[in-house]
């Protein structure tokens, strides 16, 4: 605190004594009101300008970083969750389903409890229907427990419900 009091300070001197060496050279009392002025907008603004494009810059390069990853990985209570959207349809892997729901059910038992509604993506990953396991939390027995709750709405409100959106928002092909 006491650097950016001091700092302050001498900005404020150094601007004083250029208006003080303008005046003493002859320059009017509006024209050195004038100055005055800018010069105070100019330091209330330029920092908070420069703060915004630096904090733009960095919004930039961390789009630029994270953009083949943007939508697909999420978590629950601190369970990282693969999701990943094909365009039709959102799936989620079967592993960290089974993390988050604190499970430790095989790939058969979710593929036989999920069937129809599942798939091996190309690393040989199970992944699952996520409208279909929304229904299954649905209707499982256990399924007022909170955690199930929670699981299941987060599932509706951060994966399901954002995927229509974009299926909505994207242009129709002809």
């Amino acid at each position: 605190m006491k650097g950016a009091a001091t700092r302050a300070l001498f900005v404020a001197l150094v601007i004083a004594g250029f208006l003080g060496g303008l005046h003493a050279l002859g320059v009017g009392l509006r024209l050195l009101l004038a100055l005055a002025l800018v010069f105070c907008l100019v330091a209330l603004v330029a920092p908070r300008l420069g703060v915004r494009w630096i904090d733009d810059l960095i919004g930039a390069l961390r789009g630029l970083y994270w953009r083949r990853e943007q939508g697909r990985f999420h978590t629950f209570a601190g369970v990282p969750l693969d999701i990943e959207d094909d365009g039709r349809t959102v799936w989620v892997a079967g592993e960290g389903l089974q993390r988050a729901l604190g499970t430790d059910d095989s790939d058969a038992t979710l593929a036989a409890r999920h069937a129809g509604h599942w798939r091996r993506n190309a690393d040989d990953v199970l992944q699952l229907r996520v409208d279909a396991v929304v229904a299954c939390l649905n209707t499982m027995p256990g399924r007022h427990d909170p955690r199930v709750q929670r699981l299941r709405r987060y599932f509706e409100r951060e994966v399901l419900f954002p995927a229509q959106l974009r299926r909505q928002r994207a242009p129709k092909n002809p």
